[in-house]
């Protein structure tokens, strides 16, 4: 049987937490999931909490900071519509279990909140970028946002290309009033 590294352990851990939730996240279920002892658990996280924490930071690795390098890698002119299409073709079952979990758990909170900054903050520099000013950037990457998160949750079975489309029209509502200005 070969070893299951630490990257397995957090690849099933980010499975398990979009399909089943917290319950999925327990050791037992875990170790059940992977057919492995506590033991091989706890060689890899000094506890479940260890765990929990290297879980989260490798979802906002992942579902973040991956992407916003993408990103930058792309033309300026290409940027918004990739950071886009990258951010809808997300696990959306993932990104609202991340959510739920973080409302009953600390750890999980304070990095999903570390996230919504790094996210808003990158939408505010791609906006700064083509010229908006800076209170009008953020409130304009707020929104979206804001706009974002919540059709995961009012909508969880929005096809990843009906999201895009909406937020091509979101971008194209702030061209048209920034051209106005």
């Amino acid at each position: 049987m070969a070893r299951f590294s630490k990257k397995d352990w957090l690849d099933l851990g980010l499975v398990r937490l979009a399909k089943e939730g917290a319950a999925g996240l327990t050791v037992d279920a875990l170790c059940s999931a992977a057919g492995r002892t506590r033991g091989s658990f706890y060689h890899h996280f000094k506890d479940h909490n260890a765990f929990l924490e290297a879980l989260f930071l490798a979802w906002k690795q992942r579902n973040t900071l991956d992407v916003a390098d993408a990103i930058m890698q792309q033309p300026e002119e290409n940027r918004a519509q990739t950071l886009s299409d990258i951010a809808n073709l997300l696990d959306q079952d993932l990104e609202r279990a991340v959510r739920k979990f973080a409302q009953s758990n600390a750890i999980a909170r304070q990095i999903v909140q570390d996230v919504d900054e790094v996210r808003t903050e990158f939408v505010v520099g791609l906006y700064r970028s083509a010229g908006l000013e800076e209170t009008l950037a953020r409130e304009i990457a707020q929104l979206e946002y804001a706009a974002y998160v919540g059709s995961q949750i009012i909508w969880p079975g929005m096809t990843a290309q009906d999201r895009i489309r909406l937020d091509q029209r979101f971008a194209s509502m702030v061209a048209k009033a920034f051209l106005k200005d």
